[in-house]
């Protein structure tokens, strides 16, 4: 069993974004707005809760690779979701994430590196149909 490091791209994960921007606006707004002033008790909560957000969200995740098989773990690491290769469809390859279709649900995560490779490989491995579009960068999906 092979691993790599993962980032997903659902819904959930773009919202989270949202949120942290507008956590991230809502400080700055009170820092100013209290003389820029940084060392009260609620401006440093919140500025800790802003980096502490700001870490859940970049912090890399773990996906296994084997027999027929993705793994990528969940946040916290509390449960995998499992993928097996032969029922992936309208898997689309690109130069640093992948796209595919799971029993109607649509799943996108992005890798880079040794771990997109390993991804690649792993497709290859177990016959899996996918469009290559890391090379078709003028055409916009």
């Amino acid at each position: 069993m092979e691993a790599g490091y993962f980032q997903p791209l659902n819904n959930h994960y773009k919202l989270a974004w949202i949120w942290w921007v507008i956590l991230l606006s809502v400080q700055e707004t009170l820092f100013y707005e209290d003389n820029m002033n940084i060392f009260t008790l609620w401006q440093i909560s919140l500025i800790v809760f802003v980096l502490a957000y700001l870490y859940f969200l970049v912090r890399q995740r773990r996906f296994f690779v084997s027999n027929h098989h993705l793994y990528f773990t969940s946040d916290f690491r509390l449960r995998m979701q499992e993928f097996e290769t032969s029922r992936l469809s309208s898997v689309k390859l690109y130069s640093n994430r992948i796209k595919f279709i799971y029993d109607g649900r649509y799943c996108q995560f992005v890798a880079f590196g040794s771990s997109h490779r390993l991804l690649m490989n792993a497709l290859k491995e177990n016959q899996v149909e996918y469009i290559d579009k890391r090379f078709s960068s003028s055409k916009k999906d």
